[in-house]
């Protein structure tokens, strides 16, 4: 399984990083180091949430939830060396250059950095010794990845560009999009079964209208640039 995922998830990365350094910009190697880890990463961060819903629609699928978790593990990975090419390749290790604004429309790292920072978490907590030991806590823990999600997605979209109108944005778009599908519908399922008062509901529901709420002020900052 391990082998597997490696195997799967440095082919992809290939593919990626390929298309980056010789047809999007070509020649550029910084460029495409840091674009193909980061649209690797992110792809694979959203196929794992992806599988999350497909185990419920088919429970007897769920048995093979390690696969989940080492996918999760490997697009942690690939963001990491992400990060640390941006890190190295744009601040040179000056670290504190990163926080240049906080206001994150201005800086989207902003957004980044929050995502990274839970998935780290998230990343550090995924071994079986470490559910053992946090018991009830490990899924209060692994349900920023909600959070997370939304930095992930407005630091991509802020920073994209036309990246995302190629075949390596299409995938990330198609992963992504079908990853946040399943999340909200399994969201209103379980909400409704519980009638509403699990504490899944209130979570899902802050993350939702803090994601709209994001949305309509980029819009509207957007807008008064323009």
């Amino acid at each position: 399984r391990l082998v597997v995922v490696s195997v799967g998830s440095a082919v992809l990365w290939l593919a990626e990083f390929w298309y980056q350094y010789n047809v999007y910009e070509p020649g550029n190697f910084i460029g495409a180091w840091v674009r193909s880890n980061s649209l690797t990463g992110a792809t694979l961060i959203s196929l794992a949430l992806l599988l999350s819903g497909l185990f419920k629609w088919v429970p007897r699928w769920a048995r093979h939830y390690r696969w989940r978790r080492n996918i999760g593990v490997a697009g942690f990975v690939f963001i990491t060396l992400h990060v640390a090419g941006v890190l190295h390749y744009v601040f040179h290790w000056r670290v504190l250059e990163i926080l240049y604004s906080w206001q994150p429309f201005e800086n989207p790292l902003i957004f980044g950095l929050l995502g990274y920072t839970i998935i780290l978490a998230m990343a550090l907590t995924s071994s079986e010794w470490t559910v053992r030991k946090l018991r009830k806590w490990w899924k209060f823990i692994h349900r920023f990845i909600y959070l997370a999600e939304v930095g992930i997605i407005f630091h991509i979209l802020l920073l994209g560009d036309d990246i995302l109108e190629s075949p390596p944005g299409y995938l990330l778009y198609g992963v992504g999009g079908a990853a946040v599908l399943g999340q909200v519908y399994w969201w209103m399922r379980v909400s409704a079964q519980r009638k509403f008062r699990n504490a899944g509901f209130w979570v899902g529901l802050g993350t939702i209208l803090l994601a709209l709420f994001l949305w309509l002020l980029a819009a509207r900052l957007n807008a008064l640039s323009g």
